[in-house]
């Protein structure tokens, strides 16, 4: 399997901000201003109070140094509920995540969480399996050839149908605490405007990218 994009990633924390924030209160505007210094953000939150309660305390089109490397930073985003971070890859998210809550105690005076929030996560790649998928199913090619059959009488061609797209749920009546109410569906869906024979395939999971890699490889392991 060959990692073609990293394509977007999402990394979710849910907790009562008013847990966290100073007793004594905060500055807003100088909060923004250092943070968006800090992390070199383009665009910052706008205080209009009427935005600030729509869109949250939203960071935009920021990066942080990783081990040496710059890591672009989509957007970041404070709400009263929680904090959304956007970027390539989950890692770069949560390191930005480790270093932005350090960084708000040791300069804001922030407190620590009585409840230490869960991380969710959503992992966005493109790869080129070795393997094509729709061999996961054996009687694919015969399930492909039945769907075919009928579209030649109709379109007067050959239109041969192939494996498109493999879809995991949740049951999400059986979901329980501390289960968000949305669990990201595994997804494997072949990449629109590509070849078949390139195998290439847009792939979605709830997962920390590198754990999403991990699995991909295990699916394709099992291929015949």
């Amino acid at each position: 399997m060959k990692i073609i994009a990293y394509e977007a990633s999402r990394l979710t924390i849910l907790f009562p901000y008013e847990e966290v924030v100073p007793l004594a209160g905060v500055n807003d505007r100088e909060i923004i201003e250092k943070v968006t210094a800090r992390y070199k953000f383009l665009k910052s939150p706008s205080l209009v109070s009427e935005e600030i309660t729509k869109n949250g305390y939203r960071f935009e089109a920021g990066q942080i140094t990783i081990n040496g490397s710059i890591e672009r930073i989509a957007d970041f985003t404070i709400y009263r509920d929680g904090i959304v971070i956007n970027s390539a890859k989950t890692d770069n998210s949560e390191a930005l995540l480790d270093d932005v809550m350090g960084y708000m105690k040791d300069e804001f005076s922030y407190r620590d969480f009585i409840t230490p929030p869960r991380r969710y996560f959503q992992s966005q790649i493109v790869v080129e399996f070795d393997k094509s998928p729709e061999t996961l199913i054996v009687p694919l090619d015969k399930i492909g050839a039945a769907i075919s059959e009928p579209l030649k009488e109709i379109y007067w061609t050959d239109i041969p149908m192939k494996f498109g797209r493999l879809d995991f749920a949740a049951d999400k009546l059986k979901l329980s605490a501390p289960a968000p109410a949305t669990v990201h569906n595994f997804i494997i869906e072949r990449r629109i405007g590509i070849p078949f024979e390139k195998e290439r395939y847009f792939c979605s999971a709830p997962f920390r990218t590198a754990t999403h890699i991990s699995v991909l490889e295990k699916i394709e392991a099992l291929l015949p």
